[in-house]
């Protein structure tokens, strides 16, 4: 019993200890918000209000500090009350047991001191703004004020350099003037929103007004002095060139300079309607159709020294041209009588002509209207040095077409000579075989000979015609010998197996007796030769049994031969052929 009593009393001082802790700390609370309440009634609102007032304001910016006057009385005689009322409320309560309301309402205070602190906030930024529109619309006075004068001043002073423009600058002048004068009168009632408004456009126009008169002066220069001297140099130049006998194809040069002063009046026209953006892409226009003008004048002047100069090299050039491609056509006549051309020589040629004759007549017209004095410089100087392009040209296909055809008596004399090689080598490869008097020759060597034969009966054929086509005799000469070289290496084997054979069916004999499979041998090897007239053969099948019988026999008899003979001994490939 003693030990409950002993924990009752101990958790009764343990919630005592502890309410007196909270109303402590309440009573901090209170004070910070009591301090901050203070800060807010020493900021000097009614000193703000009062300066406001002053300001003699009307319209929006009235109903704006009358709304801020509503505030401030709101804050000092109803909001301030209400705090230190509920301040002390809670302060005295605090020493009661009411914990939860004592909670509430220190809450609901805290709301109220806050909103409050933020209204004085609001209240004080508001009128500082007012204030400060204020001491900005009265400064814009002076300013703008200023600054009208400084351009009334300009256009009076300056006005020829604004041309048909200075009426209408004017007039935006007394627009913006008028404005201001709005402005002022709205500054000076304290009607600061509306005030805005005109100020905000009064900037824009004025801006507006500031980047005509700066853009105008240098394009109205343009259009008055500039181009109108340009225009005067440019008839003026005209009609001297034309004096001289220039003279400028289809270009109308007096229709253009009209062309450029009607725009150089329009354009005026359109400075007075106060649009420079358009004016100066006009007198860029203006600007590129003069230099037009002055180059293509300049071009005749710079054309007419060289068309003079050109006239005798240009006349030299065709002549030259001309002669040589006659003496070319006189050449490839005389050739085509004893050879075909196989490129068109002729054909070619005669085209050359044609052009030779066509820029001969341009030539000539140009020359007739030179010396008429109706002759355009720049044309002239064209034609020419598309000329002397051509007649290039033309002398390159001439030379080429010449050296084609140059060498064709000298192509027949050396393929005469190489007929007769050719002939003279059948021949001596015939006699080669007769000579060795042998029983018979196969029939795939005679056919190849005989092929070879017809081809150089062929070729000679063909080079006694009376017109010869050289491209297709070099081709036969190649292929001739081609195949002659063939032909001479087939010889040399028909001569070396025949004679080999002999020779091995010699010195088999001495192995007949003795030995059947060579007896078998040599009578086979002996047919072949004799009556099949198959020599490499014959030569293989009797090596082939000497090998068995005396190993190296055919090697050391076919070495003394090639020895004997003063000539190579042919590769293996060689003796497959």
């Amino acid at each position: 019993m003693v030990v409950v009593l002993i924990g009752i009393v101990i958790l009764a001082i343990i919630v005592y200890v502890g309410i007196l802790a909270y109303q402590q700390r309440i009573r901090r609370q209170v004070a910070v918000l009591a301090d901050k309440k203070a800060s807010l009634v020493a900021i000097p609102l009614a000193d703000e209000v009062k300066l406001v007032g002053q300001l003699s304001l009307t319209g929006q910016s009235l109903e704006r500090f009358e709304t801020l006057q509503n505030d401030y009385a709101d804050i000092t005689k109803e909001r301030f009350p209400r705090i230190d009322t509920q301040l002390k409320a809670i302060k005295d309560a605090s020493r009661g047991m009411n914990l939860v309301q004592l909670r509430q309402n220190l809450a609901k205070v805290t709301i109220l001191v806050n909103q409050t602190d933020e209204l004085v906030q609001t209240v004080q930024a508001k009128l500082a703004e007012l204030q400060e529109i204020d001491k900005q619309h009265r400064q814009a006075v002076h300013d703008l004020e200023q600054k009208y004068q400084d351009l009334r001043k300009t256009l009076l002073a300056k006005n020829f350099a604004f041309g048909p423009s200075i009426d209408g600058l004017e007039e935006r002048l007394s627009e913006l003037e008028d404005n201001f004068d709005t402005f002022t009168k709205l500054t000076q009632t304290g009607d600061h929103e509306r005030a805005t408004d005109v100020l905000t456009q009064l900037k824009e126009d004025t801006a507006s007004l500031e980047d005509l008169i700066k853009a105008i002066p240098p394009l109205y220069k343009d259009l008055t002095a500039i181009y109108p001297d340009q225009i005067s140099e440019l008839k003026t130049g005209y009609e001297q060139l034309t004096a001289q006998h220039y003279r400028f194809g289809d270009t109308d040069i007096p229709g253009l300079i009209q062309k450029v002063a009607d725009q150089v009046s329009g354009n005026l026209a359109t400075l007075a309607d106060l649009r420079p953006a358009d004016a100066k892409v006009v007198n860029e226009r203006i600007a590129d159709q003069i230099d037009q003008l002055y180059t293509r004048m300049q071009t005749e002047i710079d054309a007419k020294k060289p068309v003079e100069e050109n006239l005798d090299n240009v006349a030299r050039f065709i002549a030259h041209a001309q002669n040589q491609n006659q003496s070319l056509l006189t050449e490839l006549d005389r050739l085509s009588q004893n050879y075909t051309l196989d490129h068109q020589e002729l054909e070619t040629t005669r085209e050359l002509n044609e052009q030779l004759r066509a820029i001969d007549g341009i030539y000539q017209r140009d020359v007739q209207d030179l010396t008429g004095k109706s002759a355009t410089f720049s044309e002239v100087l064209t034609h020419q040095e598309q000329q002397e392009k051509d007649l290039k040209q033309i002398e390159e296909q001439q030379t080429q077409i010449l050296k084609s055809v140059a060498g064709l008596a000298d192509e027949e004399r050396q393929a005469r000579e190489t007929l007769r090689q050719f002939d003279f080598k059948l021949h001596s490869l015939r006699r080669q075989v007769e000579n060795l008097n042998l029983p018979g020759v196969p029939q795939d060597y005679l056919d190849y000979f005989f092929v070879v034969r017809d081809e150089v009966e062929q070729l000679a054929t063909d080079m006694d015609q009376p017109q010869i086509d050289m491209e297709k005799i070099t081709k036969q000469l190649l292929i001739i010998q081609t195949d002659l070289d063939t032909l001479g290496e087939k010889t040399d084997d028909l001569l070396d197996s025949a004679e080999l054979a002999e020779q091995l069916l010699q010195y088999a004999n001495r192995y007949q007796a003795s030995h059947a499979d060579v007896a078998q041998a040599s009578q086979q090897a002996k047919q072949l030769f004799e009556q099949d007239h198959q020599y490499a053969k014959a030569l293989e099948t009797i090596a082939t049994v000497l090998d068995q019988v005396e190993p190296g026999s055919y090697k050391r008899l076919e070495d003394a031969y090639y020895q004997r003979k003063g000539k190579p001994k042919p590769q293996p490939d060689d003796q497959s052929k």
